[in-house]
């Protein structure tokens, strides 16, 4: 996700008025409050406040999380361009892959799923259980793909498309983790919008908000978000992909 980019637009749009969201995604948004973590502030001293904004259940829909966001400024666009099949990428347990997945089947659309191996387990069920089970519940095509981890756009993801096209498919390319897309960082300025009402109810505002970053867009997002009050540096981003170097370079 380019971040210049992204603040151009917002710049222009600060309301994001222009951009299209889907209503059948964000009535399954749920604006959580951002709670307060009594014990952890405690267990670190009692010096500071730690509140948490529980993106991993933001929506009744499939469970929710932080993909939903993106996929209400994506999926506009996948209906706009007539496909029929949403093709994305992700690990064998992606929380992505499964929030593509439900959202195919809340629309009517076909969905076919590559799943990496991106997680070393030993656990002899691991491609069974969780994520990707309730992804093939939901009717998505799944496709197990023995590779390793990386933030890039994968061979394997573009052959899936390919594939999609030579069935006479319709297919709607969504990169890993919804980031690589012209509106992938979108739910993301909204969320910095959602925590300054939610601090206006509190009384005060965060110090610091503090976020995983792995392919980077959600991080973009909220770095568009809060630059409209001048705290874009108060936004700290956590690499969990081992490789710091890379989100970097998209945020």
């Amino acid at each position: 996700m380019n971040c210049e980019w992204l603040i151009q637009l917002h710049r222009v749009f600060p309301e994001r008025k222009c951009w299209k969201s889907s209503n059948a995604i964000r009535s399954h948004l749920d604006p959580r409050r951002s709670r307060k973590l009594d014990r952890l502030s405690k267990h670190l001293g009692g010096k500071v406040e730690i509140y948490a904004k529980r993106e991993d259940c933001n929506s009744g829909l499939a469970f929710g999380g932080n993909k939903l966001r993106k996929l209400e400024y994506i999926i506009p666009d996948a209906i706009a361009s007539n496909a029929d099949t949403l093709v994305t990428i992700g690990g064998v347990q992606s929380n992505h892959t499964r929030m593509v997945a439900a959202v195919a089947a809340k629309i009517g659309m076909k969905c076919l799923l590559v799943q990496e191996s991106w997680v070393l387990h030993e656990d002899a069920v691991y491609d069974r259980v969780g994520n990707i089970l309730l992804s093939r519940i939901m009717g998505a095509e799944v496709r197990l793909v023995d590779e390793g981890f990386d933030i890039g756009i994968r061979r394997s993801w573009e052959q899936a498309l390919d594939e999609v096209k030579s069935r006479g498919g319709r297919p709607y390319a969504i990169p890993a983790g919804a980031s690589v897309h012209k509106y992938g960082g979108l739910g993301y300025v909204g969320l910095a919008e959602e925590v300054r009402a939610q601090e206006k109810q509190l009384g005060f505002a965060f110090d610091y908000i503090v976020v995983c970053t792995v392919t980077g867009s959600t991080h973009a997002g909220m770095l568009v978000g809060f630059a409209k009050d001048g705290r874009q540096r108060d936004v700290l981003g956590i690499d969990a992909s081992a490789t710091p170097p890379k989100p970097r370079r998209r945020c």
